[in-house]
C-alpha cells in the first residue's frame, strides 16, 4: 500500500511540474510577442498578424508521448502538429494528459487550473484565450471497461449500456460549457469525434491494447470488432454533433472521422489500436486548423496586443 501511495504522489508531483513547465513556456512566448508588438507601435512600423491563442485540455490525441509505438523526445499528437501549421501558427497552452477520461479532465482541481490560466492576462496574446480546444470521451469508452458496453449474445454494442456511457461523457461536456460561460463568456469550445480505430491488439509496450481484449472476451472476431468500433465512433459523433447543434453551447465540432486510413502500420493510418503516426496526427491537426481559421477571431488580419478586462472567479 505504501509503495502504491508513493507512486501516486510521485505521479501527481510529476504532472504538476510538467503543467507548470508548459505554463511558463507559453507565458514566455506570449511575452515576446507582446514586446514585439509594442516595439513596432513605438517605431511606427506596421502591425503584424498576431496568432490565435488557445487553451487545450484532454487526452492522448492532444498529448501523445510516442512516435507511433516508439520513444519520442516530445509529444507527436494533434497539438504538437497544429502549432507548426498556418501562418502564423496558433499558440496553444496544452493542459492535456494522455489517458484521461472526461471525469479526470474536469476534476475540481483541473477546473481550478483552467480558471487560473484563462483569467491571467499575461498568459495570452490578447489577454484571454481565443477558445478552448478539447479532446475527451475516448478514454471513457475504451480500455478494460470496454467489455461493459458489449452484448454477449452476438449483437455488438449494447445500446442501453453504451448510451449510459455517452450520457456521462455528455454531462462532462455540459460542465465544460458551464465553466467556459463563467470565465470565458462568448469564447468557443472546439472538439472532435475521433476516427475508426482498428481493434487488432496492436499496442506500445507501455500501454494497451484497449479494444481487442474486451472483444475477445465477449466473443467477437476482428471483422465483427471493426463493425462494433465503427458503430461506437458514429454513436459518439451523434452525441457531440447534437451538442454542436445547440447554439447556446458555442461548441465547434471537427468531424475527424475518415481522416486516417483504416490500415495498420502505414504512415497515414494507425500505429496501434488508438493512435496514428505523426503523419496521421498532422492530417488531424489540419482539420482543426481549418476549423480555427473559420472562427470570428481569425478574421482580424492584424491585431496589436491590447488590454481588456478579465473575468473574476472565486476559489
Amino acid at each position: 500500500m505504501d509503495d502504491r501511495l508513493d507512486l501516486d504522489i510521485q505521479r501527481r508531483e510529476a504532472i504538476e511540474a510538467e503543467l507548470g513547465r508548459r505554463t511558463l513556456a507559453h507565458k514566455r512566448r506570449v511575452a515576446r510577442l507582446k514586446r514585439g508588438a509594442r516595439l513596432r507601435a513605438q517605431t511606427n512600423k506596421a502591425a503584424t498578424q498576431q496568432p490565435l491563442d488557445f487553451l487545450a485540455i484532454g487526452d492522448s490525441w492532444f498529448d501523445y508521448p510516442l512516435n507511433g509505438n516508439a520513444p519520442s523526445f516530445g509529444s507527436t499528437a494533434i497539438i504538437a502538429q497544429l502549432t507548426q501549421l498556418g501562418s502564423p501558427p496558433p499558440l496553444v497552452l496544452n493542459y492535456s494528459l494522455y489517458g484521461q477520461a472526461t471525469t479526470s479532465v474536469l476534476t475540481y482541481e483541473n477546473q481550478q487550473n483552467i480558471i487560473d490560466a484563462v483569467t491571467d492576462p499575461s498568459q495570452w496574446v490578447n489577454d484571454a484565450p481565443d477558445g478552448i480546444l478539447v479532446s475527451m470521451g475516448g478514454d471513457d469508452l475504451v480500455g478494460d471497461q470496454f467489455a461493459i458496453y458489449l452484448d454477449y449474445e452476438g449483437s455488438g454494442l449494447d445500446a442501453t449500456r453504451f448510451q449510459g456511457a455517452l450520457s456521462s461523457v455528455r454531462a462532462s461536456y455540459l460542465d465544460l460549457f458551464a465553466l467556459r460561460d463563467a470565465v470565458l463568456p462568448g469564447k468557443p469550445v472546439i472538439g472532435h469525434c475521433y476516427d475508426y480505430a482498428i481493434p487488432n491488439g496492436v499496442a506500445p509496450v507501455c500501454a494497451g491494447p484497449w479494444l481487442q481484449p474486451s472483444l475477445d472476451f465477449s466473443g467477437y472476431d476482428l471483422a465483427e470488432g471493426l463493425a462494433i468500433v465503427s458503430s461506437m465512433i458514429d454513436g459518439f459523433y451523434a452525441m457531440v454533433s447534437a451538442l454542436a447543434g445547440d447554439p447556446g453551447n458555442n461548441f465547434v465540432l471537427v468531424d475527424t472521422r475518415g481522416t486516417l486510413l483504416r490500415q495498420s502500420g502505414v504512415a497515414n493510418g494507425w500505429a496501434n489500436e488508438l493512435h496514428p503516426y505523426p503523419a496521421g496526427f498532422t492530417a488531424l491537426a489540419q482539420r482543426f486548423l481549418t476549423a480555427l481559421q473559420g472562427l470570428p477571431s481569425a478574421s482580424v488580419s492584424a491585431r496589436p496586443s491590447r488590454r481588456r478586462s478579465s473575468p473574476r472567479s472565486s476559489k
